[in-house]
């Protein structure tokens, strides 16, 4: 198996612990990645560490876990059961003076070549970043337009 790594920034300009809520809940990932059609947790409750979620995406589903959760520093997500392409998600939270910063680590695995993965590597990073920047448009004004031209309102986080 091989594996690429794809960093991410981002400033959001909005308190520290409202983002982490926020995205502490894998349900909100599809109001801001256009690549997702839904997320549903596969048992009821809070989110937790070991929680399952089901995500369909435009081309296929996938079976998500929360892996770690620590409160307003970190959200991990791994894939699970079987996967084309294998990834853990590393979501880092620090305050600002102006709201939060998250550094967004994702690694992939997959049994594609190094060479195919790599080179598919800067559009994926491309992808995210235009993710986050939803996000971040989402988080402070509360209502975004995604890649696939759908608005997306929340009320405040």
């Amino acid at each position: 198996m091989f594996m690429v790594i794809i960093k991410n920034e981002i400033q959001i300009d909005s308190e520290l612990e409202k983002v982490f809520s926020f995205l502490a809940n894998p349900e909100n990932l599809p109001k801001w990645n256009y690549y997702l059609v839904t997320v549903k947790k596969i048992k009821e409750g809070n989110p937790v560490i070991g929680s399952q979620y089901h995500q369909v995406r435009k081309k296929d589903a996938q079976y998500i876990e929360l892996t770690a959760l620590e409160g307003n520093k970190l959200i991990e997500f791994s894939s699970i059961k079987s996967s084309f392409i294998r990834f853990k998600r590393r979501m880092f939270f620090s305050a600002t003076a102006n709201g939060s910063l998250i550094d967004d680590i994702i690694e992939l695995r997959s049994f594609i070549p190094s060479f195919l993965l790599r080179l598919f590597t800067k559009k994926i990073q491309e992808a995210v970043k235009a993710n986050l920047y939803k996000l971040k448009e989402l988080l402070e004004t509360c209502t975004t337009t995604l890649q696939d031209g759908r608005v997306v309102t929340i009320q405040t986080v």
